[in-house]
């Protein structure tokens, strides 16, 4: 089932995201944008939505859930998309970090992302603690630098922890 450039199309290895065809490659691999995302995918990773997704008029949207976040986050992309939710998404992946040195802290939090990806998580709790702040600071910098991370926030309730939206 060859699919066209601007095909919407469902990449199962990716945790079933929802995302369009806008590349083809003489091997036969497509170029799929995922929520700002490209990746290259075979054709057996992908299959075709069941129903196209219906456009919704500006008296059926549901309201937004504004979420806090540094200033650095929204100018990287701003709140994840609460409109077009995608059915069930898996569990929220948690990391913790306590006692680990700032460079395996985030090498842990780089795999926990990855591994939540796949899972189809749309967020990430990790638990840095409070202390001194430097592994904070390094995880803060390093979800600031990543495509993958829509917003991230502290949690309100402990100051320990940061949730990272995928």
């Amino acid at each position: 089932m060859p699919l066209p450039v601007g095909a919407l199309v469902i990449v199962r290895t990716f945790g079933n995201k929802r995302g369009e065809v806008i590349a083809i490659s003489r091997d036969g691999r497509y170029q799929v944008r995922i929520e700002g995302v490209t990746m290259w995918c075979r054709e057996e990773d992908l299959s075709v939505p069941a129903e196209p997704r219906k456009k919704k008029s500006a008296g059926d949207r549901p309201r937004r859930h504004i979420l806090r976040v540094p200033r650095r986050a929204r100018l990287r992309g701003g709140v994840p998309d609460t409109e077009h939710d995608q059915g069930p998404v898996a569990p929220s992946g948690r990391i913790d970090l306590h006692g680990l040195l700032v460079e395996e802290a985030l090498a842990r939090v780089i795999d926990e992302i990855d591994r939540s990806l796949l899972r189809g998580a749309d967020r990430v709790e990790i638990v840095h603690g409070k202390g001194s702040g430097r592994i904070r600071e390094a995880v803060h910098r390093q979800l600031a630098s990543m495509s993958v991370v829509s917003a991230f926030q502290l949690d309100p309730g402990n100051a320990g922890v940061t949730w990272a939206h995928l």
